[in-house]
This record gives C-alpha cells, structure tokens and sequence, in this order.
C-alpha cells in the first residue's frame, strides 16, 4: 500500500536537492523529447526555420525557453513518482511451499488465457500477417535464409506442415494460434505470480492482469504469427530471472544451492532462446554484459557510523568478485549454446545468410533524405557520387521519413560497400542538420509520446488491415491458402476499430497506453527512481532493455511489434519498485 507523505509544492519548497536532481534528470529529457517532437511533426525540422545565423540562434534560444517551461511540470511529477511514496510491504519473497506457487501460476495463466480465446475466435485461425508469407514461402521451397530467425520460421513451418499433412493449412494456423497463446498465457502468469512472491500488492497484479488479458496488443498479438511474440515472451521472462538472480536480499545466503542453480539455469535457458529469436537481440546482449559486470561491483551499504571493519571490506570484495565470476560464466555459456544452436540450424536447413541491408536502415534514411531536401545544395562532384547508390530517378518518389524500407530496397549496396561508406560521410559532414533529422523523424514513435506515425506506417483501415497492427491475412500459393473465418465478426469489428482503424488515438488519455514511447519513459523513471534509492543492483535487470531499446532505433521504422518486448516487460518490471524493502529518509538526502 502507497500513500503520499509529500506533495509536488513541499518537495520543491524543501531542501531535497537529492529528489529535485534525478527529478530533473527525467523531466528534462522528457521536455527535449517533447519539443523537438513537436518540432519535427509541425516544422519538418528540429532546427527552426534556419536560413541565417539570426534565424538559428533564435531557434536555439526558443527551444531553451521551450524546454525549460516543460521540465518543470515533468519534474514535479517525476519528484512526486519518486519521493512521493514510501512503501510498507517487505522486500523480502514470501517463503510459500512450490505447490502455492504453481496455483497461483496456474491460476493467472488459465484466466489470461480464457480471456484470449474470444480474440481467437475473432480472427480464426490467426492474425496471418507480418512475415509470415515470406517466413513459409522458406519452408515450402525448403530455400530458408537466416533474414528472420531460423527457430521461428521453423517453429512456424511445423504447424504449417501440420495442417498440409491434415488437409487444411488453416487448421495448422489455428493449432499454432492456440499453442502462442497458451506459451504467452503462461509467461504472463508466472511474471504475475513472481510479482505475487514479492509481495506486490493485489490491486497492483489485477490492474497488470486486466492490461495482459484486455489490451488490445497483447490479445491480438497473442494469436498473430509476427515472431516478435514469443520474443518478448522471452525477454519477460529473461529479464524476471536476472531480477531473481541479483536482487533477491537473501539469495546468498538463505538459498539452497540446488535452488540457486536452477534460477542460474532458467537465466541462461532464457537468454538463449531470447537470441534465438531475435537478431538485433544478441547486439544488445553483449553491449550490456559491462554494464552487468560493473554493476555487480556495488558494495554494501556502509554502517550508520560510515565505518566499515576490515572483515566486512573483505568478505564484501569476495562476493563482489563471485557475483561477477557466476555472471561472465553466465553470459559464456548463453553465448556459446546460442552459437553451436543457430549454427546448427542454419546447417542442417542450408540456410543463406541474410541481406546486410537491414543495419544500413538509417543510414541510407540519412541519404535519401538529404537528396530530397537539399539536392540544389549538394555539391555537383558529391551528387554525381551520391547517383551510383541513391538514384534521382526513384528517390524523390521512394522516401518516406518514417519507414527506411522503399529506400533500401532500392539502394545500390553490393556493387561498391566501401565507397557508399565514404559517401555517407562525406555527405553527412557537408549536411549534419538533414541528418540529425533524418534519424529523428525514423525513430519518432519511440521517443515521442504523441507520435502518431507509427500507427499508419503502411496505411490505415479495417479494409486494409493495417494501422496500429497489422491483421491483414497475407496470400499464399493455390492450395496452401490460409483463410479468414471469423466465428465472432461482431468482435472482430470491434477490435479492427481500434488495431486498424486507429479509433483509440480519440481517447485523450487512453489513447498513451498504445504509445510506444511511453514504455521507454517507464523504464527511464524506473532506473531514475532506482539510482535516486541508490538500489543499484535493481537496475541490473533493466540492462538488456535499455541496450535492445537502442537498438530500435537503428530498425528501419517503428512498429508497436518492435517495442512490444519493453512493453510488456517495463510493465512488471515497475510494480517491483512497490515491493522493496523500507528505504529511510536519510539514505536519499
């Protein structure tokens, strides 16, 4: 239970300069965020109007002025988040027999999953749609590619082939639909019964139950055949597991050993699978694994004298440097069973590796864009250099800020790798400004809450199927067609009003729950919250959420799919917040 012990006027009235500091460290990114956002989607650019030193400095001194009127307010509401509640439940697990726990998942988990089985119903047998064609085009031509990840398109294919062996490629979907759901059922419920073992208030877990078995993300995406899915299943359940793992107060020492390494056990299995799944997820594994490593470095709260004995010192270093031996093991070991098994898939179906072009997303944006909007400016030997890969003759008509996609089809990439480097330099010394845009107006949806461009990234419309998410039903070749049979239409329209049609952006303040960009900001308030609290190792846990979520901005557009892992997972992550232990006032003055 949360009650409020200081308003938003006494905390800036009181001496707390520790609280107003990491309020501001939130509220004025936040305030940035907001204006260049707002800039970019009215003016076309962060920069101003432009076109004299007067007319940029102007600017400049306008969007100081701008930040400044908005950190405050976002300040004050950070300040009133962090150092508005002091929480009365215990850090520590409650100490409930296995068979509790398994109840308690059990139960979380069948009602999640009744609560899907409507939306199931609506779009019998399967939200067909995303890669799926491309994905089962691989497993018909047995020509697979390692573009999507070999264990999806292989888990995918399986029920595909199950329904060919049936008669009806149809039914195979459906099984797949049913098996996702109960897979995603049951992550949802165990991340549920963790909160539940942390002593997480009730109306904390109904609330989170109501957002996993009701909001439209989750109940459409559970029966959708986008790997991203299962993808964030894992990082759920990756991230809780390191949560166990670091953060539990007595998990030294009260901890059995075949207890402790089971949980290693489960951390490792989760990540493996979790980069599996995902590409992009083993760049923002390795890229947080210092950050870990140093982070287990933390030392023990020092005595109320400020004095810590020599044995203390000592036994300290010695935890420190196992905690950190146990992770690098750890992280060896994911990395190498991840090795050895996407090699071995990759063998064993003679998979070709995957188009380069997917990591040059943002910088052929930051090309075409600056051909767009400056071609007069270009300088005539840069231009005719530019020609070779980003052609005037398709350029003009081909780009679209917000989706890298019509662009790098076309490129010229392969004939001369190195020189299209060189270009891309050259061009963005010449031209900084359209570049500093260009990435901004790629990567708007996942920092700009008002965003609502990632929402019509490919159009708009319960006809087209396309909007917040994608329900269109993707064609397959003659006699392998998997075909919409909605047992609850009336449901179905309900739901394409929101997904397709885009009619929850009308909801003033529900309309924030479907933004991307809010999760990003949730996780920004929860590691400020956290290091305000000097609870350092809970930050631990968010590590591979930030690294992953920088990631995405390099993706070639924002899609709620991308996000869709730091949605879930964030979600959980700050209920965790409520459950730690008691923090006195003076260890945050």
């Amino acid at each position: 239970m949360v009650y409020i012990r200081e308003n938003s006027i006494y905390i800036f009235l009181v001496a707390n300069k520790r609280l107003l500091r990491y309020a501001f460290l939130w509220g004025i990114p936040f305030a940035i965020s907001c204006v260049l956002g707002w800039r970019l989607v009215r003016e076309g650019t962060v920069f101003g109007p432009g076109g004299s030193a007067a007319a940029y400095a102007e600017s400049l001194l306008l969007f100081i002025l701008e930040t400044a009127v908005l950190s405050v307010p976002a300040a004050a509401f950070a300040a009133v988040v962090m150092g508005g509640g002091r929480w009365k439940s215990g850090g520590k697990e409650r100490n409930t027999e296995p068979k509790k726990r398994k109840a308690v998942w059990l139960f979380y988990s069948l009602c999640i999953f009744l609560c899907w089985l409507p939306v199931f119903l609506a779009y019998y047998p399967s939200v067909f749609a995303y890669d799926a064609e491309g994905q089962l085009y691989q497993v018909l031509a047995g020509d697979y590619s390692t573009h999507h990840p070999l264990v999806h398109t292989l888990f995918l294919g399986a029920f595909f082939r199950l329904g060919i062996a049936a008669g009806s490629c149809s039914a195979g979907m459906a099984v797949h639909s049913v098996v996702q759901m109960a897979l995603m059922a049951c992550a949802f419920g165990w991340a549920l019964c963790f909160l539940y073992q942390r002593r997480v208030s009730g109306r904390v877990r109904a609330l989170l139950f109501l957002f996993f078995a009701f909001f439209p993300a989750n109940s459409v995406l559970a029966v959708s055949t986008t790997k991203d899915v299962l993808f964030a299943a894992l990082v759920l359940l990756y991230t809780l597991s390191v949560y166990r793992v670091v953060c539990k107060e007595n998990a030294s020492e009260k901890q059995g050993v075949a207890v402790r390494k089971k949980e290693l056990a489960v951390c490792v299995f989760c990540a493996v699978f979790m980069l599996l799944f995902r590409n992009n997820a083993v760049y923002a594994f390795v890229a947080g694994a210092p950050v870990i490593y140093a982070g287990l470095g933390e030392r023990r709260r020092q005595k109320e004298n400020g004095v810590q004995d020599a044995g203390v010192q000592k036994d300290d270093s010695l935890q420190k440097k196992k905690a950190r031996k146990i992770y690098v093991c750890m992280m060896l070991l994911a990395l190498a069973m991840y090795g050895v098994c996407a090699f071995s898939l990759k063998t064993a179906v003679h998979a070709q590796n995957g188009s380069p072009r997917e990591m040059l997303s943002v910088p052929l944006q930051q090309m075409a864009r600056t051909r767009v909007k400056e071609e007069e400016e270009i300088a005539p030997a840069l231009r005719q250099e530019l020609e070779k890969y980003i052609s005037s003759e398709w350029v003009f008509a081909a780009y679209n800020p917000h989706l890298a996609d019509p662009v790098k089809s076309r490129a010229v990439i392969h004939d001369d790798p190195a020189g299209l480097i060189r270009t891309w330099v050259r061009l963005g010394l010449a031209h900084p400004a359209v570049y500093i845009d260009a990435f901004l107006d790629n990567s708007l949806g996942l920092w700009y809450l008002w965003d609502t461009s990632h929402a019509q990234v490919y159009g708009i419309g319960t006809e087209s199927g396309f909007g917040y998410l994608s329900t269109d039903n993707r064609v397959m070749p003659a006699g392998f067609e998997v075909e919409e049979r909605s047992l609850l239409p009336g449901l179905r329209i309900f739901l394409e009003r929101i997904v397709s049609d885009n009619e929850y952006s009308k909801i003033p303040v529900v309309r924030l729950l479907f933004a991307p960009a809010l999760y990003w900001w949730l996780l920004w308030m929860y590691l400020v919250t956290v290091f305000y609290r000097k609870t350092y190792k809970e930050a631990l846990p968010a590590v591979f959420l930030a690294t992953y979520y920088l990631t995405l901005l390099l993706s070639p557009t924002v899609l709620v799919r991308y996000a869709y892992p730091l949605m879930v997972t964030i979600s959980v992550l700050l209920p965790c917040l409520l459950a730690g232990a008691e923090r006195e006032s003076e260890n945050t003055q």
